[in-house]
């Protein structure tokens, strides 16, 4: 994040001085925001201190800026140059007066995106088909929680009522997988005080996300999930028991890509029972099934946070990262679910991707599945 914030800042710092320089309002925007954003990379990057939750707003800017000033910028020339037009070409004006109005439509958009960002989030509900699964495990429920992203645009009184909504869902089991917070500057204390509050009989488990890192509290991220009841699993497993069945539940921090994945972690698996791994990243998926791990349990793409599928299946800008976007999986003996999580980053907006809370059901995989 830190890399991609200070390219738009370049960027921005460079379309200022060529072409802003005769619009005072463009103009001095982008440079209070390129300094604000180069001066927070830096602060952030060298830990000279620690900034307050305005990172995430000046982030947020940098985005909103494209999204709403453009447009707004537009309109408003087509405007001038209608009102321009001489009396008699009314059909001209009338042209660059519709073309005024349709280049501020997007606005319209946006305002919905943020409205729906904080909506209160839907159960998606699956069943999840596993192999050579124990009887006393059918129908073992898993609620899973993701991307949180604690922050200015997903507070903590947001987080309470998900919390509580959860609990309502009555889970075996209680699963995190990942991004907490945003940033240094978000309080991580107060999204573990929060969810310390799940309830879920066998307990709370959880994996870290790329936030975790970013912020650079993996280790505190731990901690305090110990001192608070959470187990988050790095690179570690803890076998489960429901009746006469054993629950091998694992995790791992989240996975860099252009590095290897999952080195070590088929040391985790254990026989004769279900395993399921906590990963961040659902990249790492086609290698856990080649692994063996049964069920594997990811976020971390927002279901595209901003998408328009329902126009067209590509038109999601998080497929150029990753064929896992969202939804169920199934590779061989091996099935994943990707959550759209609950909270954003860049800008606090969804666009047919809805926040979620997820619960799984276990079930056993039929011999023609």
């Amino acid at each position: 994040m830190h890399a991609l914030q200070f390219l738009i800042a370049i960027v921005a710092a460079y379309f200022n001085y060529r072409h802003a320089r005769g619009n005072r309002l463009v103009f001095t925007a982008l440079t209070v925001w390129t300094t604000l954003s180069l001066s927070i990379v830096a602060a952030d990057t060298f830990r000279l201190f620690e900034w307050v939750p305005a990172v995430e707003w000046v982030r947020a800017f940098g985005v909103f800026w494209f999204v709403i000033a453009g447009p707004l910028l537009l309109a408003r020339s087509l405007w001038r140059h209608a009102e321009k037009s001489a009396p008699v070409d009314s059909g001209r004006r009338m042209v660059l007066r519709a073309g005024a109005v349709l280049a501020a439509a997007p606005l319209t958009g946006v305002a919905f995106a943020i409205r729906e960002a904080h909506r209160e989030p839907q159960v998606r509900e699956l069943t999840m088909p596993v192999f050579d699964l124990h009887p006393d495990l059918e129908g073992l429920r898993l609620v899973q929680i993701s991307d949180i992203h604690l922050s200015p645009f997903f507070s903590r009184e947001e987080l309470r009522r998900v919390i509580d909504q959860a609990n309502s869902l009555s889970a075996d089991l209680a699963l995190v997988t990942g991004d907490l917070i945003s940033s240094s500057s978000d309080p991580l204390d107060q999204a573990i005080a929060e969810l310390r509050r799940l309830r879920a009989r066998a307990g709370i488990y959880g994996c870290l996300g790329n936030h975790e890192i970013l912020a650079g509290v993996e280790a505190l991220t731990a901690t305090l999930g110990r001192q608070n009841g959470i187990r988050f699993l790095r690179s570690e497993a803890e076998v489960l028991h429901f009746g006469k069945a054993k629950l091998n539940v694992a995790g791992v921090d989240y996975q860099r890509i252009n590095r290897p994945y999952l080195v070590g972690a088929q040391e985790l698996l254990r026989p004769d029972t279900t395993n399921l791994l906590l990963s961040h990243s659902p990249d790492v998926f086609p290698v856990a099934a080649k692994q063996g791990w049964d069920v594997t349990l990811s976020g971390h793409t927002h279901g595209g946070q901003v998408q328009f599928e329902y126009v067209h299946p590509k038109m999601n800008p998080a497929r150029f990262s990753t064929p896992f976007v969202y939804g169920q999986f199934r590779q061989g003996r091996s099935s994943m679910f990707v959550t759209s999580g609950l909270g954003t980053i860049g800008i606090p907006a969804r666009l047919g991707a809805k926040p979620e809370i997820a619960l799984i059901r276990l079930t056993a995989a039929s011999a023609k599945a």
